[in-house]
Protein backbone atom coordinates (compact mmCIF):
# COMPACT_ATOMS: atom_id res chain seq x y z
CA UNK A 1 0.00 0.00 0.00
CA UNK A 2 1.31 3.68 -0.09
CA UNK A 3 3.03 4.67 2.97
CA UNK A 4 1.82 7.95 4.78
CA UNK A 5 3.48 10.76 3.73
CA UNK A 6 5.02 9.12 0.23
CA UNK A 7 5.18 11.30 -2.37
CA UNK A 8 2.33 11.16 -5.31
CA UNK A 9 2.54 13.57 -7.26
CA UNK A 10 -0.56 16.26 -7.53
CA UNK A 11 -1.49 17.02 -3.90
CA UNK A 12 -5.10 16.42 -4.98
CA UNK A 13 -4.84 13.18 -6.34
CA UNK A 14 -2.02 12.13 -3.74
CA UNK A 15 -4.86 13.12 -0.63
CA UNK A 16 -7.56 11.42 -2.54
CA UNK A 17 -5.47 7.95 -2.85
CA UNK A 18 -4.72 8.35 1.28
CA UNK A 19 -8.49 8.73 1.67
CA UNK A 20 -8.81 5.30 -0.32
CA UNK A 21 -6.47 3.48 1.77
CA UNK A 22 -7.64 4.92 4.81
CA UNK A 23 -10.89 2.79 4.38
CA UNK A 24 -9.07 -0.09 4.17
CA UNK A 25 -10.90 -3.41 2.88
CA UNK A 26 -14.59 -2.13 3.03
CA UNK A 27 -15.45 -3.18 -0.53
CA UNK A 28 -17.85 -6.74 -1.29
CA UNK A 29 -18.41 -7.61 -4.26
CA UNK A 30 -19.54 -10.57 -6.80
CA UNK A 31 -17.66 -11.90 -9.46
CA UNK A 32 -19.09 -13.50 -12.90
CA UNK A 33 -16.84 -15.51 -14.17
CA UNK A 34 -17.33 -17.67 -17.90
CA UNK A 35 -14.89 -19.97 -19.45
CA UNK A 36 -14.81 -21.15 -22.71
CA UNK A 37 -14.37 -23.87 -25.05
CA UNK A 38 -14.35 -22.17 -28.57
CA UNK A 39 -17.51 -20.21 -29.00
CA UNK A 40 -19.35 -22.61 -26.10
CA UNK A 41 -19.15 -21.96 -22.17
CA UNK A 42 -17.34 -24.42 -20.71
CA UNK A 43 -17.87 -22.96 -16.82
CA UNK A 44 -19.83 -20.51 -15.51
CA UNK A 45 -19.64 -19.52 -11.70
CA UNK A 46 -20.48 -16.87 -9.21
CA UNK A 47 -17.73 -15.59 -6.69
CA UNK A 48 -18.26 -12.87 -4.06
CA UNK A 49 -16.56 -11.66 -1.97
CA UNK A 50 -17.15 -9.66 1.72
CA UNK A 51 -14.45 -8.38 3.99
CA UNK A 52 -16.88 -8.04 6.89
CA UNK A 53 -16.28 -12.63 7.32
CA UNK A 54 -13.27 -13.75 8.54
CA UNK A 55 -10.48 -14.23 6.83
CA UNK A 56 -10.65 -18.19 5.51
CA UNK A 57 -14.82 -17.43 4.58
CA UNK A 58 -14.57 -14.06 2.98
CA UNK A 59 -14.32 -15.92 -0.32
CA UNK A 60 -17.38 -17.83 -1.12
CA UNK A 61 -18.09 -20.04 -4.70
CA UNK A 62 -21.97 -19.61 -5.07
CA UNK A 63 -22.85 -21.60 -8.29
CA UNK A 64 -21.12 -23.11 -10.85
CA UNK A 65 -22.88 -23.85 -13.60
CA UNK A 66 -26.32 -22.03 -12.45
CA UNK A 67 -25.85 -25.26 -9.27
CA UNK A 68 -24.57 -25.27 -6.04
CA UNK A 69 -21.15 -26.29 -6.52
CA UNK A 70 -19.92 -29.85 -5.36
CA UNK A 71 -18.11 -30.14 -1.47
CA UNK A 72 -15.03 -31.60 -3.74
CA UNK A 73 -15.03 -28.05 -6.16
CA UNK A 74 -15.82 -25.75 -3.34
CA UNK A 75 -12.89 -26.97 -1.59
CA UNK A 76 -10.86 -27.46 -4.59
CA UNK A 77 -11.75 -23.67 -5.45
CA UNK A 78 -10.95 -22.29 -1.84
CA UNK A 79 -7.91 -24.05 -1.89
CA UNK A 80 -6.90 -21.96 -5.32
CA UNK A 81 -8.05 -18.61 -3.90
CA UNK A 82 -5.92 -19.18 -0.36
CA UNK A 83 -3.20 -19.79 -2.26
CA UNK A 84 -3.39 -16.32 -3.92
CA UNK A 85 -3.79 -14.33 -0.84
CA UNK A 86 -0.79 -15.48 0.36
CA UNK A 87 1.13 -13.39 -2.08
CA UNK A 88 3.13 -10.66 -1.19
CA UNK A 89 0.90 -7.25 -0.77
CA UNK A 90 2.69 -4.75 -3.21
CA UNK A 91 2.40 -0.98 -2.57
CA UNK A 92 -0.24 1.16 -4.67
CA UNK A 93 2.77 3.31 -5.73
CA UNK A 94 4.48 0.06 -7.66
CA UNK A 95 1.58 -0.20 -10.01
CA UNK A 96 0.08 3.28 -10.41
CA UNK A 97 2.93 6.48 -11.52
CA UNK A 98 1.31 9.27 -9.51
CA UNK A 99 3.90 11.52 -10.29
CA UNK A 100 3.41 11.89 -13.72
CA UNK A 101 -0.42 11.67 -13.36
CA UNK A 102 -1.42 14.64 -15.46
CA UNK A 103 -5.32 16.48 -15.41
CA UNK A 104 -7.46 15.78 -18.44
CA UNK A 105 -10.40 17.69 -17.01
CA UNK A 106 -11.67 19.99 -14.16
CA UNK A 107 -14.66 21.06 -13.30
CA UNK A 108 -16.28 23.51 -10.48
CA UNK A 109 -16.53 20.24 -8.26
CA UNK A 110 -14.05 17.93 -9.90
CA UNK A 111 -10.91 17.65 -11.45
CA UNK A 112 -9.86 13.98 -13.72
CA UNK A 113 -6.70 12.49 -13.66
CA UNK A 114 -5.26 10.84 -16.46
CA UNK A 115 -2.79 7.92 -14.06
CA UNK A 116 -0.45 5.83 -16.18
CA UNK A 117 0.79 2.68 -14.55
CA UNK A 118 4.26 2.14 -13.56
CA UNK A 119 5.86 -0.06 -16.28
CA UNK A 120 7.48 -2.86 -14.16
CA UNK A 121 7.77 -6.65 -13.63
CA UNK A 122 4.80 -6.44 -11.60
CA UNK A 123 3.16 -6.17 -14.69
CA UNK A 124 3.16 -8.62 -17.77
CA UNK A 125 1.48 -6.77 -20.16
CA UNK A 126 2.26 -3.61 -21.81
CA UNK A 127 1.22 -0.86 -19.70
CA UNK A 128 0.89 2.21 -21.90
CA UNK A 129 -2.40 0.23 -23.70
CA UNK A 130 -4.21 0.29 -20.38
CA UNK A 131 -6.15 3.94 -20.13
CA UNK A 132 -6.80 4.67 -16.92
CA UNK A 133 -8.53 7.89 -15.57
CA UNK A 134 -9.41 8.73 -11.98
CA UNK A 135 -12.16 11.77 -10.72
CA UNK A 136 -11.19 13.16 -7.45
CA UNK A 137 -13.71 15.78 -5.67
CA UNK A 138 -12.09 19.00 -4.97
CA UNK A 139 -14.09 19.51 -1.25
CA UNK A 140 -13.92 15.67 -0.16
CA UNK A 141 -10.88 14.54 -1.47
CA UNK A 142 -12.95 11.33 -2.55
CA UNK A 143 -12.44 9.81 -5.27
CA UNK A 144 -16.15 9.42 -7.21
CA UNK A 145 -14.84 7.33 -10.62
CA UNK A 146 -12.41 4.91 -11.54
CA UNK A 147 -12.38 4.08 -15.58
CA UNK A 148 -10.43 2.03 -17.40
CA UNK A 149 -10.46 0.64 -20.88
CA UNK A 150 -8.24 -0.53 -23.96
CA UNK A 151 -7.65 0.17 -27.78
CA UNK A 152 -7.15 -3.17 -28.95
CA UNK A 153 -6.48 -6.45 -27.76
CA UNK A 154 -2.72 -7.12 -26.36
CA UNK A 155 -0.36 -9.96 -25.26
CA UNK A 156 0.43 -11.32 -21.98
CA UNK A 157 2.57 -13.14 -19.64
CA UNK A 158 5.60 -13.67 -22.24
CA UNK A 159 3.11 -13.87 -25.18
CA UNK A 160 1.04 -16.69 -23.50
CA UNK A 161 -2.23 -15.29 -23.39
CA UNK A 162 -4.27 -11.84 -24.49
CA UNK A 163 -6.16 -9.54 -22.96
CA UNK A 164 -9.28 -8.94 -25.40
CA UNK A 165 -11.23 -6.97 -23.55
CA UNK A 166 -10.97 -4.32 -20.83
CA UNK A 167 -14.08 -2.15 -19.74
CA UNK A 168 -14.34 -0.60 -15.97
CA UNK A 169 -16.28 2.15 -15.11
CA UNK A 170 -16.75 2.66 -10.98
CA UNK A 171 -18.92 5.25 -9.20
CA UNK A 172 -18.43 6.29 -5.75
CA UNK A 173 -20.94 8.11 -4.04
CA UNK A 174 -21.00 9.75 -1.02
CA UNK A 175 -24.70 9.32 0.49
CA UNK A 176 -26.17 7.73 -2.79
CA UNK A 177 -25.58 11.50 -4.43
CA UNK A 178 -22.75 12.69 -6.68
CA UNK A 179 -20.72 15.02 -4.94
CA UNK A 180 -22.28 15.26 -1.56
CA UNK A 181 -20.19 16.22 1.29
CA UNK A 182 -20.02 13.33 3.16
CA UNK A 183 -17.84 10.49 5.02
CA UNK A 184 -16.48 7.61 4.11
CA UNK A 185 -19.20 5.36 5.86
CA UNK A 186 -21.34 6.45 3.51
CA UNK A 187 -20.01 6.26 0.04
CA UNK A 188 -21.99 3.86 -2.03
CA UNK A 189 -20.04 2.21 -4.88
CA UNK A 190 -21.63 0.88 -8.04
CA UNK A 191 -20.91 0.14 -11.45
CA UNK A 192 -19.65 -3.05 -13.31
CA UNK A 193 -16.19 -4.22 -14.59
CA UNK A 194 -15.51 -6.25 -17.13
CA UNK A 195 -12.53 -7.91 -18.28
CA UNK A 196 -11.81 -10.32 -21.26
CA UNK A 197 -8.63 -12.42 -21.39
CA UNK A 198 -7.59 -15.45 -23.83
CA UNK A 199 -5.63 -17.63 -21.91
CA UNK A 200 -3.55 -20.67 -24.03
CA UNK A 201 -6.47 -20.31 -26.52
CA UNK A 202 -9.04 -20.43 -23.93
CA UNK A 203 -11.20 -17.44 -23.61
CA UNK A 204 -12.27 -16.34 -20.24
CA UNK A 205 -14.52 -13.30 -19.25
CA UNK A 206 -14.65 -12.00 -16.23
CA UNK A 207 -17.66 -9.46 -14.65
CA UNK A 208 -17.47 -7.51 -11.40
CA UNK A 209 -20.09 -5.84 -10.22
CA UNK A 210 -22.89 -5.86 -6.96
CA UNK A 211 -20.12 -3.61 -5.07
CA UNK A 212 -21.17 -2.41 -1.36
CA UNK A 213 -19.57 -1.17 1.44
CA UNK A 214 -19.10 -3.19 4.59
CA UNK A 215 -17.92 -3.53 7.97
CA UNK A 216 -14.41 -4.93 7.78
CA UNK A 217 -14.21 -8.31 10.32
CA UNK A 218 -11.86 -7.20 13.17
CA UNK A 219 -11.75 -10.84 14.76
CA UNK A 220 -8.39 -11.86 13.19
CA UNK A 221 -6.89 -8.09 13.91
CA UNK A 222 -7.77 -6.54 10.79
CA UNK A 223 -8.49 -6.37 7.09
CA UNK A 224 -6.70 -8.39 4.67
CA UNK A 225 -5.85 -7.97 0.71
CA UNK A 226 -8.89 -9.62 -1.72
CA UNK A 227 -6.96 -11.67 -3.84
CA UNK A 228 -9.08 -10.99 -6.82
Amino acid sequence: MLARGEAAGPPLLGRAAEKWLAEGNHWAFTVHVREFDAEAVKEERVEQYDPSKPDAQRWALVTVDGQAPTEERRLAWQKYKARKRRDTPQSLSDYFDFENARIEGVTPLTVRYHLPLRSNRAWLFPVDRVELTVTVNKTTYAIEQVEAGIDEPFRVALGLGRVLDVDFDLMIHPSGQRGAAAGPATAHPEGLAHVVVDRLGERIDYTWSDFRRVTPYSGNGGATKSGI
